[in-house]
């Protein structure tokens, strides 16, 4: 008799399953000396104890482990608490965050989605990051399909959660205000309403330049009293989520508090670029984080003054975007790789060659009465159409694939400090404060609004203001049940006119592939090809992805690096990147193969004339 209930416990156990999956965690604390983690997930269920496997040195681990655990129903356990790790060589692994899930309600509705970290005792104390967890029990829910496997009710339950959280999460745009204003060593004014409106934007991105004046006395630095004057003037419904100095130069991140945990992933960067290139009076500050799945990088700067100095501007963008590829992001490859969007703005310096002015520090008296009258007669295109940055863009020397609005208003600088607004003769009236960006998502940012705040009179220079619409996206999940395999194949791939890179000048290159989509290798690399500024690459390896989700591949890009092979090391030549929703088959198509022709760049320039083509071929192996 007790045979017969054990095997019909049994029977019922088999026919009850709790299916499991953990697929992934994002933003996780730092817990080892090199900023990064070797992550686990890890839960107990009933005494038993399951895990999944260590992820080495990330903060953003992609699991993708599934556990189908037979459970009767009057053995489902009323909660279950996931506990994320790190795991030490030596000593006590540490704990990094937990999140523990309520089940009364799991047999009727499935879990599925990014759900935050907490600490020990259940408070979100700080932000921890968080985790990406589906979850259902046999498959009884009224609005989950019926099928007779088991094994295939696992996998098209699971394919239909994923379906469900896609359409849940719809794409939408972020409006982010940003201001850029060189201060001009001057304590602003009490009310910042004609530069920074209130209560209205989501996030608001402050860049000054020039920004060391005499705090206030319950303020210990200047810093903390410019954040102190924003704060106070955005209100108490805004947070300040991050905040960074160069010099005189800063960069704060307000948002608002009940939207601040969708920002995440916060990291810092500095470039100098002043006096020998260490001096921090020239230079650039970066500040890149997360809005929800959608990577942003802001940079302000304060390039070179005067009016013959426009090359060394050029190289000053150049030498920052080269300098902060090295700190920030997860791949560290070239800024405008690394990230969905690029927000670059500041004092950027570039003047008007109006007339014959050259290279003279001051215009003649004739020709400033000349700009002065175009502005007053509201004629901002003839003067524009002398901006050394648009000439040098135009150019191909900098800022290469980077957009600007229309400055439809008088130029911001040099200003006599005074509310009517006059300018200084010592100097060509210019728009030196300046925002640009650059997109790698299939929609690109909209400038909503762009103007100067006229009425701010403390400084040389007006404040300058725009209104950016950002696309951002919610990442869906990295499986598809249908897919088996998905294959990127490299062909025909060379490069023409590559610069010389050695004495004899020649140089011995080679192609990096790079990606967060595939496991990072020495492998993905092809052979040297020695002794050439025209190279034919071979041996390229095959890639194969570690997602095999084709949805979320479209969100993903493929970085490939240009380098030359030296005796003891390698020198970065150049980039380009291929989206890969150029490449992936449509309407399900199992191959798809298209060609690609691009300009090699690197920190925002073109590599002289140097050209990347070849040959993409991805292939979906799906199951029956």
């Amino acid at each position: 008799c007790r045979l017969v209930v054990a095997r019909q416990q049994a029977s019922e156990a088999q026919l009850t399953m709790l299916h499991i999956r953990v697929e992934e965690a994002r933003a996780l604390l730092s817990a080892d000396a090199n900023g990064l983690s070797d992550p686990y997930c890890k839960f107990n269920m009933k005494g038993t104890k399951y895990k999944t496997k260590t992820k080495p040195k990330t903060l953003h681990p992609e699991w993708n482990k599934t556990f189908d655990i037979p459970c009767a129903e009057k053995d489902l356990p009323t909660s279950i608490e996931f506990i994320v790790m790190d795991e030490d060589v030596v000593g006590k692994n540490d704990f990094l965050g937990a999140h523990i899930f309520k089940l009364h309600g799991l047999k009727d509705k499935p879990i599925s989605g990014w759900f935050p970290l907490r600490n020990k005792d259940g408070v979100e104390d700080m932000p921890r990051g968080q985790i990406r967890v589906r979850m259902f029990y046999n498959g009884k829910a009224e609005s989950l399909p019926e099928i007779k496997s088991s094994k295939n009710k696992s996998m098209q339950v699971f394919r239909t959660m994923t379906l469900a959280e896609l359409d849940a999460h719809e794409d939408k745009n972020l409006d982010v205000f940003v201001g850029t204003w060189n201060v001009g060593n001057a304590p602003p004014p009490a009310d910042l309403s004609p530069w920074i409106p209130k209560n209205k934007y989501t996030v608001y991105v402050i860049g000054a330049q020039e920004c060391k004046y005499k705090f206030r006395e319950q303020y210990q630095s200047c810093e903390e009293d410019w954040e102190a004057t924003l704060y106070t003037h955005l209100g108490p419904e805004y947070a300040l989520l991050k905040s960074k100095s160069l010099g005189q130069m800063r960069l704060v991140v307000f948002a608002r508090k009940k939207e601040s945990s969708k920002f995440m992933n916060f990291e810092t960067a500095t470039e100098a670029t002043g006096i020998g290139h260490v001096m921090s009076n020239k230079g650039g500050v970066a500040i890149s984080f997360s809005y929800n799945d959608t990577s942003i990088c802001f940079i302000n700067a304060h390039l070179a003054a005067h009016q013959h100095k426009v090359a060394r501007r050029n190289s000053d963008v150049n030498e920052i975007m080269n300098g902060i590829s090295r700190t920030l992001g997860k791949l560290k490859v070239d800024v405008m790789c690394e990230f969905d969007h690029v927000i670059f703005m500041g004092d950027l310096n570039y003047r008007l060659d109006y007339g014959n002015q050259g290279e003279e520090k001051t215009p003649s008296l004739e020709q400033f009465k000349q700009m002065v009258q175009k502005i007053e007669q509201k004629k901002y295109d003839q003067l524009f159409s002398c901006d050394q940055l648009q000439l040098e863009k135009k150019k191909g020397r900098v800022f290469c694939g980077f957009k600007e609005g229309l400055y439809n208003f008088a130029p911001t600088f040099k200003v006599l400090r005074q509310k009517e607004l006059a300018y200084n003769h010592e100097r060509s009236p210019s728009w030196c404060d300046r925002v640009l960006w650059h997109s790698l998502t299939k929609d690109w940012i909209e400038q909503v609004e762009l103007g100067g705040a006229f009425d701010i009179a403390s400084s040389d220079h007006k404040p300058v203001y725009t209104v950016l619409r950002l696309p951002t996206y919610h990442l869906p999940s990295l499986v598809d049940e249908t897919v088996l395999s998905i294959r990127l194949s490299l062909d025909q791939v060379k490069c023409f006119r590559l610069p010389p890179m050695d004495q004899n000048g020649l140089a011995d290159p080679f192609l990096q592939l790079i990606g967060t989509w595939f496991p990072q290798s020495s492998k993905n690399q092809s052979t040297v090809v020695k002794k050439t500024l025209n190279p034919v690459f071979h041996g390229i390896p095959d890639i194969k992805s570690g997602i095999s989700n084709p949805l979320r591949l479209m969100y993903n890009n493929l970085v490939i690096k240009v380098c030359d092979k030296d005796v003891m090391s390698s020198s970065t030549i150049g980039y380009t990147i291929l989206p890969l929703r150029w490449f992936l088959p449509e309407n399900g198509k199992a191959q798809r193969t298209k060609m690609f022709r691009h300009h090699l760049m690197k920190g925002g320039v073109y590599v002289g004339s140097a050209v990347i083509q070849g040959q993409v071929t991805i292939t979906i192996e799906r199951g029956e």
